[in-house]
C-alpha cells in the first residue's frame, strides 16, 4: 500500500501540480525537490497521522492539473474569439482595398493592405493584392503617358510604350486589370487612327484617300468612325475641288464622272449631288450660249464686297464645331432675299488663327441648286488639320440671279 502511495505521488509535483517522471529527484517544471518531500509523507504515514490527512494529500496532487486544464482551456477559447476577430478585420481590410482600387484611388488601396499585411503578414493573398495594385496604379499613369504622346503625334513612342504595359498586365486576370485590358486595347485603337490621321495631311488625290479608307473601316470604334468620316469629307472637299476645274475648263462629262465617282464612297452626300446640279445647269447654259453671262456674273460678284454680295442672299446661321481627331465641320445656312430664284451658290471662306491671319481657303458649293425667293438654303463642309484655336469667316458668295 506504502509503494502505491510513493508511486502515485511521485507522478505529480506536490508544488506546482505538474506531471513529472517517476524516478526524477526534482521538478523540471518548478525545482521543487521530490525525494524529500516524499520521506516526509512517508514519516507522516508510518507514525501514524490521521487517516482523514492521509486521505487529502492523497487526491490534493490532482486538484493542480484540473485547475490548470480549466485555466488552459479558458484561454484558448479567448485566443481563437480573438483571432477570428483579427481575421475578420482583416477581411474587412482586404474588401475596403479592391473596392478602393476599382474606384481608381490606389493610394488609399495600398494603404489598406499594407496595414491588413502588419496584423497578417504570412497571409498570401493580401501581398498578392498589393503587388496587383501597385502593377494597376503604374500601368494607369502609363497609359496617361501614352495618350498624351497620341496628342503629340508621337505615334512610334506611343506604341512601344503600350507594348511594354500590355506585356505587364497580359498575364494578370480580374476585375481590377480587365478594365486597364480593354483601355490598353482602345489606345491601341487611338494610335491607329491617329497615325492614319496624320498621314491625311499627305495625301492629295481621291485615289489615295479611298486606300486609306480602306484600312480605316477596318477598325470597329468611335475614333475609327470620326476618322472615317473625315476621310469621307476630305474626297467629298477634293472632288468638288477637282469638278470646279472642270467645270472652269467646260469639261462638263469630266466633272460629271468626277462626282460620281465622290457619290460610290459618300453616297447620297448632299454636296455631291448639289455639284451634280450645277454640273448640269452649267452644260445647259454652255450649251445655250449663256455661259458668258453665267461666268460675268459670277466674275462680278467675286470682285464685290461681302456688303454687295448679300444684295441676294444673306447668312443666317454659321456654325463652326470641332472634333477631336483634328477636323472642323462648317455649316451655315442662307436665305434668297431678292424676288428670282438664285442658283449656283458657291460660298468662299477663310480660316483665322487667334491674330486673325489667314491660315487657309476653302469653299463649297450650297444646297438646293436653285433656291426660290424667300427659301433657305444651306452649306457645309469638313475641314482636317486643325490643331490650334481658330475662327471661321465667310469671304465671299458667288451665285447666279435667274431671270424672272
Amino acid at each position: 500500500m506504502l509503494y502505491k502511495w510513493r508511486l502515485l505521488y511521485r507522478m505529480f509535483c506536490h508544488n506546482c501540480g505538474m506531471k513529472v517522471s517517476t524516478d526524477a529527484n526534482f521538478c523540471s517544471n518548478c525545482g521543487a525537490g521530490l525525494k524529500e518531500e516524499l520521506l516526509q509523507h512517508e514519516d507522516e504515514v508510518l507514525s501514524g497521522r490521521s487517516k482523514s490527512k492521509s486521505k487529502k494529500r492523497t487526491y490534493l496532487p490532482f486538484l493542480p492539473p484540473v485547475i490548470s486544464l480549466f485555466l488552459v482551456s479558458g484561454l484558448v477559447g479567448g485566443y481563437y474569439n480573438h483571432e477570428q476577430n483579427v481575421n475578420a478585420d482583416v477581411l474587412t481590410m482586404k474588401k475596403e482595398a479592391e473596392e478602393l482600387a476599382l474606384q481608381g484611388d490606389y493610394v488609399k488601396a495600398k494603404s489598406e493592405l499594407e496595414n491588413a499585411l502588419e496584423i497578417r503578414p504570412a497571409y498570401h493573398v493580401l501581398r498578392n493584392n498589393l503587388e496587383v495594385v501597385k502593377i494597376a496604379e503604374e500601368a494607369h499613369i502609363e497609359l496617361d503617358d501614352v495618350k498624351t504622346q497620341i496628342k503629340e503625334k508621337q505615334f512610334e513612342d506611343a506604341e512601344s510604350n503600350l507594348a511594354r504595359i500590355r506585356e505587364k498586365i497580359v498575364r494578370l486576370d480580374g476585375p481590377l486589370i480587365k478594365p486597364l485590358k480593354d483601355e490598353a486595347s482602345e489606345t491601341d485603337v487611338m494610335i491607329k487612327v491617329g497615325k492614319v490621321n496624320n498621314e491625311l495631311e499627305q495625301l492629295k488625290t481621291v485615289e489615295e484617300l479611298s486606300r486609306k479608307l480602306a484600312v480605316i473601316s477596318a477598325v470597329p470604334s468611335e475614333e475609327g468612325k470620326a476618322v472615317k468620316e473625315q476621310i469621307l469629307n476630305r474626297i467629298v472637299q477634293l472632288s468638288i475641288e477637282e469638278a470646279e476645274v472642270k467645270i472652269e475648263q467646260k469639261q462638263f462629262t469630266n466633272a460629271m464622272t468626277v462626282a460620281d465617282r465622290a457619290l460610290q464612297y459618300a453616297v447620297n452626300d448632299k454636296r455631291i449631288l448639289a455639284l451634280r446640279d450645277k454640273i448640269e445647269q452649267s452644260r445647259k447654259d454652255f450649251e445655250e450660249a449663256e455661259f458668258e453671262r453665267i461666268e460675268r456674273a459670277m466674275e462680278a460678284a467675286a470682285k464685290e464686297d461681302l456688303k454687295n454680295k448679300n444684295a441676294a442672299l444673306e447668312i443666317v446661321n454659321l456654325k463652326v464645331d470641332e472634333d477631336e481627331v483634328g477636323g472642323m465641320t462648317i455649316k451655315g445656312e442662307l436665305k434668297n432675299i431678292v424676288k428670282a430664284n438664285v442658283s449656283s451658290i458657291t460660298v468662299y471662306y477663310n480660316i483665322l488663327s487667334k491674330d486673325k491671319n489667314v491660315l487657309d481657303k476653302g469653299f463649297t458649293t450650297a444646297y438646293p441648286f436653285k433656291l426660290e425667293p424667300g427659301n433657305i438654303g444651306k452649306f457645309e463642309d469638313y475641314y482636317y488639320g486643325v490643331f490650334e484655336d481658330v475662327t471661321v469667316e465667310i469671304e465671299n458668295i458667288t451665285w447666279v440671279v435667274e431671270d424672272r
